[in-house]
């Protein structure tokens, strides 16, 4: 189900293989799929390593909006892919509004997920 509100914001429609954003890039915006599959890679030892895909009203992207730390991966079309990007600020201005608690909780996720990540990849590229 796609937020109320959402339905005024643009639409960009991506082709298979088309990249979205790269491990590394700063993070603007996230992104809501409409239609279509993303998948979600990181380069480990010079190899591309699929972490997953995201469809139909998945959320991407957002994990460098709310750190403000880099995008940990790439995101690229699958097949054809239709998105609607959610502005870094509107994210931004709904967790202000959230419980103090609940923003600490989201903010040690990410920590976690982020540290996991970095931790399987070390791990990939030791043992190659």
């Amino acid at each position: 189900m796609v937020p109320a509100g959402i339905n005024q914001l643009e639409r960009i429609t991506y082709q298979p293989g088309d990249k979205i954003f790269a491990e590394g890039d700063t993070g603007d915006r996230a992104y809501i799929v409409e239609s279509g599959i993303v998948e979600i890679s990181r380069d480990v030892g010079g190899k591309k390593m699929t972490l997953g895909t995201i469809e139909k009203n998945g959320i991407f992207g957002e994990m460098a909006l709310i750190d403000e730390a880099t995008r940990i991966a790439s995101a690229m079309a699958m097949i054809e892919t239709v998105c609607i990007p959610v502005p870094k600020l509107a994210i931004q201005a709904h967790l202000a509004g959230a419980d103090p608690l609940l923003r600490k909780l989201v903010q040690v996720l990410l920590s976690n997920a982020r540290s996991l990540s970095d931790h399987i990849t070390r791990v990939i590229e030791e043992e190659k």
